[in-house]
C-alpha cells in the first residue's frame, strides 16, 4: 500500500514538474517572440515615420500622384532583380561553404540568406545578419569555423567593394553629388565612421593576434560561459581550438582557392550593383531619366553612410538620407515616392519573408534535437 501511493506520489510530482518546465519554456518562447515583434514594429515606426516626415517637404496629392503614374513594368524589374540577387548571395554561401568540403543543398543556402537579410532588418547597426547566419548553418550541421569563414569572407568582400566602388567614383562624380556643405557633412562623416568599422572588422576576421585577444579575452569567456552554462577553462579550451581551425581554414583557402575568391569578388561587385540599381529602375518606372553613372555614385555613397546606423536595419535613416542626396536631383514628390516603393521591396518584403520562414527554421532545429 506504502508503495503504491509513493508511486503515484511520485507521478504527481514528475507530472507537475514537466508541467512547470513546460511552462517556462513557453514563457521564454514568448518573451523571445515579443522582443523580435517589437524590433519589428520599431524598425517599421522609424521607416514610416521618417517617410512621414519628408512626405510633408511635398504635397500629399503630388506624392499619390506620382505613386500611381509607377510603370507596372518597372517595378515588376525591380522586384526581380532583388529575388535575383539574394539567389546570387546563396550562390556566393555554397561556394566558399563547398571549399571546405561542406555538402549543403542550395535550398539551405537560400534560407540563409533570407533569414540574415532578415535579422539585419530587425536589429541595431543591421548587427545581427552575420551572427544569425552562423548560428543557422550551426544549427545544420556545419562546423562553427567553418560557417565562421564563409560569412566572414562574404561580409568582409561585400564592405570592401562597396567602400572601393564608393571612393573611387566619389573621385569622377563627388562635386557633382555633394550639392550643399550639409550634404558633404553627411557624407564625409558617415565616410569616416563605416571606414573605421571596416577597419574592425578587417582585423577580426583576418588577424590572428587580435582575434584572439578579442575572443579569448576573461571578459567575454565569461559570457560565453553564462550563455553556453559550461566551465570557462572549457569555453576557453573550445573558443582557442575553434580559433585555430578557423585561421587554419582561411589559410587553406588562400593558397589553394584564389580563383574562387576571384569568382566570389565578380559575384560580390554583381550583387552590389543590382542593389544599388534597383532605385534607380523604379525612378526610370517614376519616368525620371537621369545620369546612371551620378545616379550609381550617389545610391552607394548613401548606402556607406547609413551602413552602420544605430536603428533596426538603419530604418529611418535610410529614408532620410535617400531624401537628402536626392533632394537637389529630382522633384521631392518622385524622391519620397521612390523611397516607398524601394523599401517596400528591399525593407518590408523581407521582414514578411523572413517572419514566415523563422517559425519553420527553429521547428527543424527543435526536431533535429529530440531526434
Amino acid at each position: 500500500m506504502f508503495t503504491k501511493s509513493a508511486s503515484i506520489e511520485t507521478i504527481q510530482l514528475d507530472f507537475i514538474t514537466n508541467f512547470e518546465k513546460t511552462k517556462e519554456h513557453d514563457r521564454v518562447i514568448w518573451q523571445k517572440v515579443i522582443a523580435v515583434l517589437t524590433k519589428i514594429l520599431i524598425g517599421i515606426i522609424l521607416s514610416l515615420g521618417m517617410t512621414g516626415l519628408i512626405s510633408f517637404f511635398g504635397a500629399r496629392e503630388t506624392i499619390i500622384a506620382a505613386l500611381k503614374s509607377m510603370n507596372m513594368g518597372f517595378f515588376l524589374l525591380a522586384c526581380c532583380s532583388y529575388i535575383f540577387l539574394v539567389f546570387v548571395d546563396a550562390l556566393r554561401t555554397k561556394l566558399l561553404l563547398s571549399l571546405n568540403g561542406e555538402k549543403v543543398s542550395y535550398r539551405l543556402c537560400l534560407q540563409n540568406t533570407i533569414l540574415g537579410l532578415y535579422t539585419s532588418a530587425i536589429t541595431p547597426f543591421s548587427a545581427g545578419g552575420q551572427p544569425f547566419q552562423i548560428y543557422h548553418l550551426v544549427k545544420n550541421g556545419v562546423l562553427i569555423e567553418r560557417s565562421s569563414m564563409a560569412i566572414g569572407v562574404k561580409f568582409i568582400t561585400s564592405l570592401s567593394v562597396m567602400i572601393s566602388g564608393s571612393f573611387l567614383l566619389l573621385i569622377f562624380a563627388g562635386k557633382r553629388i555633394i550639392s550643399d556643405a550639409g550634404s558633404a557633412f553627411l557624407v564625409y562623416t558617415g565616410l569616416v565612421l563605416t571606414c573605421s568599422a571596416y577597419l574592425f572588422f578587417l582585423l577580426l576576421i583576418f588577424s590572428k593576434t587580435f582575434t584572439y585577444k578579442i575572443f579569448t579575452s576573461k571578459l567575454l569567456t565569461r559570457i560565453l560561459s553564462r550563455i553556453t552554462r559550461r566551465n570557462t577553462e572549457v569555453v576557453f579550451k573550445k573558443t582557442v581550438d575553434s580559433l585555430t581551425n578557423y585561421f587554419d581554414l582561411l589559410k587553406s583557402l588562400w593558397n589553394r582557392s584564389k580563383p574562387v575568391l576571384l569568382l566570389n569578388i565578380i559575384l560580390t561587385a554583381s550583387e552590389i550593383l543590382i542593389s544599388v540599381s534597383i532605385p534607380y529602375v523604379l525612378m526610370v518606372g517614376f519616368g525620371i531619366r537621369s545620369n546612371y553613372f551620378e545616379f550609381l555614385c550617389a545610391i552607394l555613397v548613401m548606402t556607406m553612410v547609413v551602413y552602420f546606423l544605430p536603428t533596426p536595419g538603419s530604418s529611418g535613416g535610410v529614408e532620410g538620407a535617400f531624401y537628402m542626396m536626392f533632394r537637389n536631383m529630382f522633384s521631392k514628390e518622385v524622391v519620397v515616392a521612390t523611397v516607398i516603393t524601394w523599401r517596400l521591396i528591399t525593407y518590408y518584403a523581407i521582414i514578411v519573408a523572413g517572419s514566415l520562414i523563422l517559425p519553420k527554421v527553429f521547428l527543424d532545429i527543435k526536431q533535429t534535437k529530440q531526434s
